[in-house]
Parts: structure tokens; sequence; C-alpha cells
């Protein structure tokens, strides 16, 4: 692909991304994403067929980028707080770079849950695999059967939540200050470690110098 193809091709993925967030799958239009592009839509249709097919190609693109690397970090033979530590190094990191991410993934859970399933299992990522890995890994601290499922629910749900709440988080408690919230965020890798990665390590937890976030 020449350089003006990849050009258009990443002009158009930038516009549509803009337009799913707003209006999210079956809210955007292919001539709206066309105009956000710069471009007429015969040349958006040569491109993508349709808004599924630019829609797919956009999760697609992104997926490829952090599944693996969860994989990778899933089955790395190191103790569960390292686990943990480069989890959430890389999706904290991938979220501060990827702000439109976590509203655009969550939108689509409620209206496109099985697409939303089929590309992640396109991916080579297998639930099954998961939980497998993730009751090898932890330490028994809980007689549920569906222990890892709570794990992975408490990590993501701490991890994603500052990000997907960002408009509102940040009126409410930082003043709607940009910095001081980028702030923030940058500390929950740490923040995060200190109450989770005793608990994992069979440890106890000081949080007697982290931010109080009781809620």
């Amino acid at each position: 692909m020449n350089a003006l193809k990849v050009e258009t091709e990443q002009k158009i993925i930038n516009a549509a991304q803009e337009i799913f967030i707003e209006k999210g799958l079956q809210g955007a239009r292919m001539q709206e994403i066309a105009d956000r592009a710069g471009i007429n839509k015969a040349l958006l249709h040569y491109y993508f067929r349709s808004k599924e097919q630019l829609f797919d190609a956009i999760f697609q693109g992104t997926f490829q980028r952090i599944i693996p690397q969860f994989a990778q970090i899933l089955r790395m033979k190191t103790k569960p707080e390292e686990m943990l530590q480069a989890l959430l190094e890389f999706y904290n990191n991938f979220f501060m770079e990827n702000p439109y991410m976590p509203q655009f993934f969550f939108h689509e859970i409620w209206q496109n849950p099985d697409r939303i399933a089929g590309i992640i299992k396109s991916q080579a990522m297998h639930p099954e695999e998961l939980v497998a890995t993730l009751k090898d890994k932890l330490p028994p601290l809980s007689d549920s059967a569906f222990f890892p499922q709570h794990m992975m629910a408490n990590v993501m749900g701490m991890l994603l939540f500052p990000h997907i709440a960002r408009p509102l988080f940040q009126r409410l408690f930082f003043n709607n200050d940009d910095q001081q919230y980028n702030l923030f965020l940058a500390e929950r890798t740490e923040f995060l470690m200190n109450m989770l990665g005793g608990l994992m390590g069979g440890h106890s937890v000081d949080l007697s110098n982290a931010p109080d976030e009781n809620f």
C-alpha cells in the first residue's frame, strides 16, 4: 500500500473513531464519516464497504495491539504480583494514550456484545485459558468457584473506571483540571499495586501513604 493510501485510510479510521465515540455504531453514518475525513463517500466505500466493516477494522486493529500483550503477560513464568504489575502498567498506559477507547468499548458492549466477544476470541484470547491461568497463579484467597472471574472484575473495574468516567470524575474531584487528572491516572498503577500487590503476594498492605479513594 503506497503512502497516499495509508494516509487516506488513517484519516478514515481517525474520523470513524470520533463518530463512533459520539454516536456508536448504530448512530454513525458513512456520509458523516466521509465528511469528517475530508473525502467523498465513494472513496470511503472504496476503502470500507460498510460502517460495520470499518468498525471491525478499528476494533481488530486495537485488539491486535492489546490482546497478544495480555496473553503474553498471563503466560509469563512470574510471581502473581509481578504478573499483576505488568498488567496494570500496560493497560493503564494504553488507556492514557488512547482515551477514546474505554468509552468506545463499553458503549458497544451494551449495543453489540456478540460482535465484541467474537472480535476478542478472533485474537486467540480464550476465556477458558484465562480462567485456568488465574486459578493456577493466584493464591487460594477464596473458596468461590468464580474466584478468577471475581479477581478479573475487581482489577479491570478499578483500572478502567477512572478512564471511563473521566468527564464526570474530573469535574467532581479535580475541578475539571486535565493536568491534575492525568497525574491521578499516572498514579493508578502504583496505588493499585499497593492495594492489591500485597494481597496477591500474601503480605499485609500498607495504604498509610496512599490517597483516600473510599468514595
